[in-house]
């Protein structure tokens, strides 16, 4: 018996009141994959990042400002970027709430041969591999008549144009040969009538 066990993204969402869930739905999309949950936290995770890289920033330029104007300025800036990482942070407490991970264990067994007076036979199986060989030849057979029916009108294009360029070439070469060459046509000869 083969057992696994897996990790998977389940949404803690049903257990929530309508309203809740409504509010949630407003504000942070539901993704639909693993991958695109995962993806949502790490962007969310690197955003809240660099927003308090450049709080950290903006404190940095506050402390070193001696005009008024200046320590304004920064004084703004910082409330802006305080406000954005307080909205990422909310967001990132909604997504944090909304998934959970959840183990599921499979377990996969094999089906026991079955021995009817000592032989393992399974006449049943063998006819169902039969039938499905069957189909699978007959299925190979019909893409094989399309294929061949749809290729006609291509090897006939191709057939003509062949064709066609040949009788071209073989036209261009017989003037070249008479107009530079001194070929010229073999008269047919007429038959001597016996008077």
């Amino acid at each position: 018996m083969l057992r696994n066990r897996y990790v998977v993204w389940r949404k803690a969402w049903e257990g929530t009141s309508k309203p809740r869930r409504s509010a949630a739905r407003k504000k942070l999309p539901r993704p639909t994959s693993p991958s695109a949950v995962t993806r949502q936290y790490v962007d969310m995770e690197a955003r809240l990042r660099n927003l308090r890289a450049e709080e950290a920033q903006y404190l940095t330029i506050m402390k070193s400002a001696y005009k008024v104007d200046d320590l304004l300025e920064v004084t703004q800036k910082l409330s802006e970027v305080r406000g954005q990482i307080e909205q990422q942070q909310a967001e990132f407490q909604t997504l944090s709430k909304q998934i959970e991970t959840v183990a599921i264990t499979i377990s996969l067994r094999t089906l026991a041969d079955t021995q009817v007076f000592g032989l393992n036979w399974r006449p049943l199986y063998q006819l169902k591999l039969a039938l499905r060989n069957g189909l699978d030849a007959l299925a190979d057979y019909a893409t094989t008549m399309a294929a061949i029916l749809f290729y006609v009108p291509v090897i006939l294009a191709w057939s003509i144009t062949i064709l066609f360029a040949g009788v071209v070439a073989w036209r261009a070469l017989r003037w070249t040969g008479r107009r530079f060459l001194d070929w010229h046509a073999a008269a047919p000869q007429k038959a001597a009538n016996p008077a």
